[in-house]
């Protein structure tokens, strides 16, 4: 579909969202009302109030109590984790809550695809820091004898799976090993993210081993771009 023939509200979407990238609008600056939209657009309020909405999904613009509709700083991502031991990567887990829609039994395409040996179960859901929009789609693979007996139980933790797991079963963590790519989303997970199809995201396998090396739990998340940023310190040294 071409610009020329998309929804208007769309086209205005991309008008703004092409305003606050080249800087013609700044972070802090106010944002026009949906009347002053409809009156320099000649556009319907319904019209006006769905491209609001799309660029405050993409968390392009805030709506603030008092203050109105201001240009949000589009380059700082709402959740930033350090990586740096095996504690730092667990931040996220804390900070961000899990909350499962899905599960069920691996198949053999999924053992495949990851590389998985024995019986796994998997858990999908989003995870979200306070009242902001997801961060992630998040599918946990945990191995069936160290799995909780449903999604309710990692749906009320406080911490890492991981940690669970170590805790319950006693399994503790050797080695985390992590995998990151630049994808383009698709239109389910375009929907349950609450961006558009194709929106650009960071793929991120991350997978912890026992003492024998063996992978016993394994995490695939999706992150839409925005809203989650890794930081990784580096020392240069002498040699």
């Amino acid at each position: 579909m071409t610009k020329d023939t998309q929804p208007r509200y769309k086209q205005l979407a991309d008008i703004f969202r092409e305003k606050i990238i080249s800087g013609e609008l700044k972070p802090g600056d106010a944002f026009p009302t949906e009347m002053e939209i409809c009156d320099t657009y000649t556009v319907s309020r319904h019209t006006a109030r769905d491209a609001l909405r799309i660029l405050s999904e993409e968390r392009l613009i805030l709506r603030r109590r008092r203050a109105g509709t201001v240009v949000a700083d589009y380059g700082a991502p709402s959740f930033a984790q350090p990586i740096g031991d095996f504690d730092s990567i667990l931040q996220y887990a804390r900070e961000a809550r899990f909350t499962i829609t899905t599960e069920g039994i691996c198949d053999t395409e999924m053992l495949e695809r990851f590389d998985l040996t024995g019986s796994f179960k998997w858990f999908r859901g989003c995870r979200a820091v306070g009242d902001q929009p997801p961060q992630a789609i998040t599918t946990v693979y945990i191995r069936s004898d160290l799995a909780p007996e449903n999604a309710h139980i990692i749906n009320t933790l406080t911490g890492p799976i991981s940690e669970w797991i170590e805790a319950q079963k006693q399994v503790s963590v050797k080695d985390v090993t992590q995998r990151m790519e630049a994808i383009a989303l698709t239109h389910e997970q375009a929907k349950m993210l609450h961006v558009e199809p194709k929106s650009p995201a960071l793929h991120t396998l991350r997978r912890y081993l026992n003492a024998a090396e063996e992978t016993f739990l394994l995490s695939e998340s999706f992150h839409p771009a925005g809203r989650f940023a890794y930081e990784i310190n580096l020392t240069r040294t002498n040699g």
